[in-house]
């Protein structure tokens, strides 16, 4: 299967050159695919990719039940909606910056228990203590101001509430993660945590994608992390909590 880079060129090639027709959310999906990606969208992106992105949120869904659940920069929604649907929350709120991803996702997943608002994790909209639950995946590496993205899901989190992220591992920045601000290896990406939030639990993720340099050669799934398989991680997976009062 071609990178993600190479299909939405091919796709977009297509539609200049009239070979297929897509609406406006289809164009505008193609035109951000690297950073705006709908999961479900498997005619528009690899199989593959999409469910290594699914298969987070659905393990993150092992903690939602009946909890009020934060997906902060959400995206266009599809794993908001496997939190509600699948993780069975209460209610979920998709937070994201991007005004545009916003609308499509509440035009395309919006359902009673999910609503969607613009919004950052530097500052996120909702009172202090709201929150059981907080899913945060790929986004700490893309915002500069480390401390203060932290403090913010610690703010909104209750006590005992829990903070579910995931981050690549040590990627670098650049080409291959030219969105990136920083790159985290295991253990900068424990202190950084540590900081503010109790780690309860570290997992590996990966892809099994073919020819990935990222995948390190490993079959797709989540595992737990030890010494032996921490460095052939393609991403991290933290289960964080907010110490009681």
């Amino acid at each position: 299967m071609p990178p993600l880079r190479s299909q939405l060129l091919t796709a977009l090639r297509q539609i200049r050159a009239g070979r297929f027709r897509l609406d406006q959310a289809e164009k505008w999906l193609l035109a951000n695919g690297m950073e705006r990606m709908d999961a479900n969208r498997t005619d528009i992106f690899s199989p593959s990719r999409a469910e290594f992105h699914k298969a987070r949120y659905r393990f993150a869904g092992g903690f939602a039940a009946d909890r009020a659940v934060l997906d902060i920069a959400c995206g266009t929604g599809y794993g908001s909606d496997i939190l509600l649907r699948e993780g069975k929350a209460a209610a979920v709120y998709g937070v994201d910056i991007d005004p545009r991803t916003i609308e499509y996702a509440g035009r395309v997943y919006a359902r009673d228990g999910l609503v969607f608002r613009e919004g950052t994790i530097l500052d996120i909209p909702f009172a202090d203590g709201f929150f059981d639950l907080v899913v945060s995946f790929e986004t700490i590496e893309h915002v500069a101001d480390e401390e203060r993205q932290l403090q913010e899901v610690r703010r909104v989190l209750k006590p005992g509430g829990q903070y579910v992220l995931s981050t690549p591992n040590d990627w670098g920045v650049g080409e291959v993660a030219p969105f990136h601000v920083r790159s985290y290896t295991l253990a900068s990406l424990r202190g950084a945590i540590s900081s503010c939030f109790r780690i309860a639990n570290v997992f590996n993720q990966n892809s099994g994608t073919p020819g990935r340099e990222e995948n390190r050669g490993q079959p797709a799934g989540i595992t737990k992390t030890d010494e032996t398989n921490a460095p052939l991680a393609e991403c991290y997976l933290i289960v964080a909590e907010k110490p009681p009062v």
